[in-house]
C-alpha cells in the first residue's frame, strides 16, 4: 500500500471582511508576498503563481501554515469571516498547531466583545500598519514559516503591473513636499580680512592664535572673519596686533572676486559658527565619518520630548530620547541628533540630517560604531518618514527658541539666521494612498523572544488640539 504524504503547510491565509477591510488585506498580502511568503487572499489571485483554492476549507485545513485574521467590528460579526475562523480553530485543535491563528486588530472593538474562540489570544495592534507588519514578520521568523519560490518582490511587481496601469493612483494635482534643506534667511553684508603682525619678533601662525569667533586662515598671517577689527583685537592677545584690514562685500567673496577660494572660506566660517552655536544647546558626538552630530542627552529637554508646530501650524510633540527593554531586562536608550552642512550655490542653505545614537544610561554614548549601527537598524526599522520629519522639525523648533529662525552668531555683532522650517518643493502630481497610515502609541505584541526587544517606551508622537492638555 502506497503512503501519501500530506501536503506541505507553506501558505499564509489572510482572512478579512470584504469589502470593509480590503485595503489593509491587500496591503498586508502584498507586503508578506514581497517577503517571500506564499499568501492566499481573495484579493490577490494568481500572485506568485498560486493556485486559487475554490475550496476554502481545504486551503485552511491542509495547506495553511499561519491563519492571519484581520479582527474588526465588522469581521467579528460577519458570517463569512467567522466561518473561516471556525475552520481555522478546528484545524489548530485537530493538528495541534501552536500559534496557528494570529489576529491583527484594526479598530476599537472591546475585548469583551471579541469572538469567544479567539478572545484568549494576544492581538497584534494593526492600527499602525507598519508596526503591526514588523511584529508579524518577526513572529514568522521565530516560528520558521517557510518562504516559497515564486513569491518575492519581483512577483509582487509583476502582479501589480498586471492588475493596474502604470499611472494607477496618480492624481493630476500638485503636492507640496518637505525637504531637509533649511534656507539661510539673513547673512551679514560685510566680511573682513585681517592681517596680523607680531608686537615682538617671531613668527605669526595659526597655532599662536585662538579667536572668540569663527576665523578662516587665507595665509600664514591673514584670516577672514565676520568680526570687525575692534572685536578681533580683544581676543588675539598682547603679542599680536592687526597690521591691516580689508573690507569685502559678502557677494564678492562668495563669487571669488575679492578673495581666491572665497566660497571655501565662507563654508568654513559657517561650519565653525554652527558648531559653536549648537554646542551650547545640544551634546556633541563625532561620528564614524568625522561628522559632528549634536544630540539630545537624557533630561536636556523636559520629559525628553519637544512641543512644536507642524508646517501647517498644528500643535504636535515628539520624543527625542527614548528606550527599549531588551531580553534579560537590559535597557537600551536612544538619542536623536542632527548634523548640518552648508550649501552656498545656487542659494545659501543648510542640509540638516537626523541621526540616532545609543547609550546605557541616557548620558554616555556607546563608543562602538559597529554596535551603534546595528542598534540603529533595529531601533529605526519601524520609523517612517513622519518619524524622521517630525523629530527634525522638533529639533529646529528647539534651536529657534520659540522664534521663527535659528540664530547662529558669527561675531559679536553679526549673526546668520536659518528658517526653522525646511524648504518646500512642489510636485506637479500627487498620488492616492491605499490608506492614511495612523501613527499612534501602541503596545507591542510580544512572544517568546530570543534576541530582540520586549517592549518599547518613550517613543511617542502626537498632534494636540488647541484645547488639549
Amino acid at each position: 500500500m502506497t503512503r501519501v504524504n500530506p501536503p506541505e503547510r507553506n501558505m499564509v491565509f489572510v482572512s478579512h471582511a470584504n469589502p470593509e477591510e480590503n485595503e489593509l488585506a491587500l496591503w498586508l498580502s502584498l507586503q508578506l508576498a514581497s517577503e517571500g511568503y506564499a499568501v492566499w487572499c481573495d484579493l490577490t489571485k494568481l500572485l506568485g503563481g498560486e493556485k486559487f483554492w475554490e475550496d476554502i476549507q481545504d486551503a485552511i485545513s491542509a495547506r495553511t501554515a499561519k491563519f492571519v485574521y484581520i479582527l474588526s467590528r465588522v469581521s467579528n460579526q460577519k458570517r463569512g469571516t467567522l466561518d473561516e475562523l471556525d475552520c481555522a480553530i478546528g484545524t489548530e485543535k485537530r493538528h495541534q498547531l501552536k500559534d496557528f491563528i494570529i489576529t491583527a486588530k484594526v479598530d476599537d472593538l472591546p475585548y469583551d466583545d471579541v469572538y469567544i474562540g479567539i478572545r484568549r489570544l494576544n492581538h497584534i495592534d494593526f492600527n499602525a500598519w507598519a508596526k503591526g507588519l514588523s511584529i508579524l514578520l518577526e513572529k514568522f521568523e521565530r516560528d520558521g514559516v517557510p518562504r516559497t519560490p515564486g513569491f518575492g518582490h519581483d512577483a509582487v511587481c509583476s502582479w501589480w503591473r498586471d492588475q493596474f496601469s502604470a499611472d494607477a493612483g496618480v492624481l493630476e494635482q500638485p503636492e507640496h513636499l518637505l525637504s531637509n534643506w533649511f534656507k539661510v534667511e539673513s547673512i551679514p553684508s560685510t566680511l573682513y580680512e585681517h592681517k596680523l603682525s607680531a608686537v615682538r619678533p617671531g613668527a605669526v601662525s595659526i597655532e599662536d592664535t585662538v579667536f572668540a569667533y569663527p576665523a578662516a586662515w587665507v595665509s600664514d598671517v591673514s584670516f577672514l572673519s565676520f568680526a570687525p577689527a575692534g572685536e578681533v583685537c580683544a581676543a588675539i592677545g598682547a603679542n599680536l596686533e592687526i597690521a591691516a584690514t580689508n573690507e569685502y562685500r559678502y557677494e564678492d567673496v562668495l563669487s571669488g572676486v575679492a578673495v581666491k577660494d572665497g566660497p571655501k572660506y565662507i563654508s568654513q566660517l559657517f561650519r565653525m559658527a554652527w558648531k559653536a552655536a549648537l554646542e551650547k544647546r545640544l551634546s556633541l558626538y563625532e561620528m564614524a565619518n568625522n561628522q559632528l552630530c549634536f544630540y539630545f542627552s537624557g533630561g536636556l529637554v523636559k520629559d525628553d520630548y519637544i512641543d512644536f508646530k507642524t508646517i501647517d501650524g498644528e500643535k504636535a510633540w515628539r520624543s527625542v530620547v527614548g528606550f527599549k527593554t531588551l531580553l534579560g531586562g537590559r535597557v537600551r536608550h536612544w538619542h536623536y541628533g542632527i548634523t548640518g552642512k552648508p550649501i552656498l550655490r545656487p542659494e545659501t542653505l543648510f542640509v540638516v540630517k537626523g541621526h540616532v545614537l545609543f547609550s546605557d544610561d541616557k548620558k554616555t554614548l556607546w563608543d562602538s560604531k559597529e554596535a551603534t549601527a546595528k542598534a540603529r537598524r533595529n531601533q529605526c526599522k519601524n520609523w517612517w518618514n513622519d518619524d524622521w520629519r517630525d523629530r527634525l522639525l522638533a529639533t529646529m523648533s528647539h534651536l529657534a527658541e520659540d522664534g521663527e529662525t535659528v540664530r547662529i552668531p558669527l561675531a559679536g555683532s553679526a549673526v546668520f539666521t536659518l528658517s526653522k522650517f525646511p524648504i518646500l518643493f512642489e510636485s506637479p502630481v500627487s498620488y492616492l494612498q491605499l490608506k492614511e497610515i495612523k501613527k499612534d502609541d501602541v503596545e507591542d505584541y510580544t512572544f517568546e523572544v530570543e534576541d530582540d526587544e520586549l517592549d518599547e517606551g518613550e517613543d511617542g508622537a502626537g498632534v494636540a488640539e488647541e484645547d488639549s492638555e
